[in-house]
């Protein structure tokens, strides 16, 4: 299944309208005046379908054309051609037409192939013997938006067609707000601003603006101003490549952000001139974007929550590259499998509602880059991203377990000032090692036989995968303060320094195996839904009656160990194992907090491993190799 269209970033629109000759957002049901045609006679054509939910500024309606049909999963090469009603152009008397519309491909799938012709008949074979006014296989997915010249049509009555073909087992070509009109020569929109949220002091920050043309006029240089409620920052920056009409660019201002101390800051950013003159249309000119310094960064960890389920064939995918993750990544990566289905024995369907994944595998990063496809690769990607991100606060946590009673004491150390700050925090039970024995624990495995290439060993399995065999990580088990965080848990003023504290309660279910489990804590942003931060703490570190400090205490795990330990610690530890007879058989240095070490060229048994972390005493536990 493909249906992976979750969209971010819509674009806008704050077009300058001299004059509009045609316009059609086809929010009203049907073809509104268009004509499809089936030109490979295959059964699929244009039509009028609602995307609204994922493209809320496409309205109730779009047209759209595929190259792969969800409901035979199976991929099509689409030869659709749908033509305009008569449009009018034999009485403008402005220089200058265009032809603007929005486009969206899939993000995974966007190889799309689609023509425009401009002709004076509506009659299919002579539109497509015509040469096309604009043609393109779309490199990037997601919505865009475009212009064409129709300047040469003026005087004219002409019908307007667009034709997807040439293209195969990609997803869908959606085309909405199509309109023809005259646009101004100077015609500049400010789309984005990006700067990052928070800033250590005395530090530099770079300032980036996403612009779009919407003038006629090619544009050689932006006259950009920011100001955070004191000072202007104003300077002319020339683009690199000239930018044509209805074609965005990224720009970079040349005065850095920096501030000796804490401050809280809302930069207003400008454009006041495009080319040396003004914008004929500037209330879509300018921006603001809030900013804060803090006064020391903390430790970041980047959340991966995992859309999965045993019922789907592809999601053995995802579990390799989580377990790829966990090896070469545990310092910056938090992994939750969030299993969806009625079927699957591990649903939490408060969990499965609330991260809303509708293709599968699928993935979220820190709950800002929502529905993406699962691979490695973006794993890697993502967190490299975003791992590298100043936060406001450090997480720590102390717990106590009495029975099955969980008490779990949530804690931040913000490092920054807030006036109306809207902070929760959430936790996240996991379990590691998860098996069961009845049928919904079998995992469908389109990977068996290794057809689809090699997947971690999937391709040796059988299809569906046995209960016997599978063993599933990172469990996403149980839900503390809901999906969008506890309410009140975090006060709106907070200031450089203060620490605040939640405390939350949970009976764990006998049937989850509390040394497997760990508690991953959240700090989310409630006005954005972002994790700003996350940390996981391991239940077997949690004493049975009285608190214990994660932050202080070294432990390994899983324990028993079968082929890799890893060490819950605040710095790097040095580990020595010592066998029965307390020869030393395995040494390892500057080991990292929650990296792999494996155990696999040891011996079933017995051993004690010394664990020391710099500046305190060696601690010896038992590890239990099976």
């Amino acid at each position: 299944m493909k249906r992976i269209l979750t969209i971010m970033g819509i674009l806008l629109f704050g077009i300058h309208q001299s004059q509009t000759y045609y316009s059609q957002d086809f929010n009203t049901p049907g073809l509104n005046g268009w004509t499809s045609t089936d030109l490979n006679n295959d059964g699929y054509q244009w039509s009028n379908q609602n995307f609204s939910s994922d493209l809320p500024s496409f309205g109730s309606g779009s047209l759209v054309s595929y190259s792969y049909i969800d409901a035979t999963n199976s991929a099509v090469t689409p030869n659709n051609l749908i033509t305009s009603p008569l449009i009018n152009l034999s009485t403008v008397t402005a220089a200058t037409v265009f032809l603007q519309y929005d486009m969206v491909t899939a993000p995974n799938y966007p190889a799309e192939k689609y023509s425009i012709y401009v002709t004076t008949s509506n009659i299919p074979a002579t539109i497509i013997a015509s040469t096309p006014v604009f043609t393109e296989t779309v490199a990037t997915g997601g919505v865009q938006s475009r212009s064409i010249d129709l300047t040469p049509y003026i005087g004219q009555q002409i019908y307007i067609s667009f034709r997807h073909y040439d293209c195969y087992d990609q997803y869908l070509l959606i085309l909405d707000n199509i309109k023809v009109k005259t646009i101004a020569a100077k015609d500049i929109a400010l789309q984005k601003v990006t700067l990052d949220k928070y800033g250590i002091i005395n530090t530099n920050y770079s300032l980036q603006a996403t612009v779009k043309n919407n003038g006629a006029e090619t544009i050689n240089n932006i006259t950009v101003n920011w100001n955070d409620g004191t000072t202007d920052h104003l300077s002319t920056i020339p683009l690199t490549t000239p930018l044509a009409s209805g074609l965005e660019a990224t720009i970079t201002h040349p005065v850095s952000i920096n501030y000796p101390s804490v401050v809280e800051k809302n930069m207003n950013v400008t454009i006041t001139q495009v080319n040396g003159a003004a914008d004929s249309t500037p209330a879509d000119n300018n921006l603001t974007t809030p900013f804060k310094t803090v006064s020391q960064n903390s430790p970041k960890k980047v959340l991966i929550e995992e859309g999965t389920g045993t019922w789907c064939g592809w999601c053995p995918r995802g579990a390799v590259a989580m377990h790829y993750m966990d090896t070469n990544y545990s310092n910056d990566f938090i992994g939750i499998a969030v299993h969806n289905g009625n079927s699957d024995p591990m649903l939490v369907p408060a969990y499965n509602s609330g991260a809303g994944i509708t293709g599968f595998p699928g993935m979220n990063i820190d709950r800002v880059v929502l529905g993406s496809g699962v691979d490695q690769a973006k794993m890697i990607s993502n967190v490299n991203t975003r791992k590298t991100l100043v936060v406001p606060a450090q997480l720590d946590a102390s717990s106590s377990l009495a029975g099955n009673i969980l008490t779990f004491n949530a804690s931040a150390t913000f490092r920054t000032n807030f006036t109306n700050a809207n902070f929760r925090f959430a936790v996240v039970l996991v379990e590691d090692n998860v098996t069961g024995t009845t049928s919904g624990y079998n995992q469908v495995n389109y990977y068996s036989g290794g057809g689809n290439g090699v997947m971690g060993g999937y391709e040796t399995l059988a299809n569906p995968v046995p209960a016997s065999q599978m063993v599933y990580d990172h469990v996403g088990r149980m839900l503390l303060g809901g999906y969008s965080g506890q309410v009140g848990s975090i006060p709106a003023t907070l200031t450089d320094g203060q620490t605040v504290n939640y405390t939350f309660t949970a009976t764990i279910p006998a049937t989850y195996n509390m040394a497997n489990m760990k508690a991953v804590l959240l700090l989310l942003d409630a006005t954005t839904g972002e994790v700003v931060n996350a940390r996981s703490f391991l239940f077997n570190t949690l004493g049975t009656s009285t608190a214990q400090t994660n932050a202080n205490y070294i432990t390994m795990y899983p324990n028993p160990a079968t082929d890799y330990i890893k060490v819950q610690a605040n710095y790097n530890v040095d580990l020595k194992f010592y066998d029965a007879t307390g020869r030393l058989v395995l040494e390892k240095s500057q080991v990292s907090p929650d990296s792999r070490v494996s155990v696999e060229g040891l011996a079933k048994g017995v051993y004690l491993v010394s664990i020391k972390e710099k500046g305190s005493e060696p601690k010896t536990q038992k590890l239990i190799i099976k």
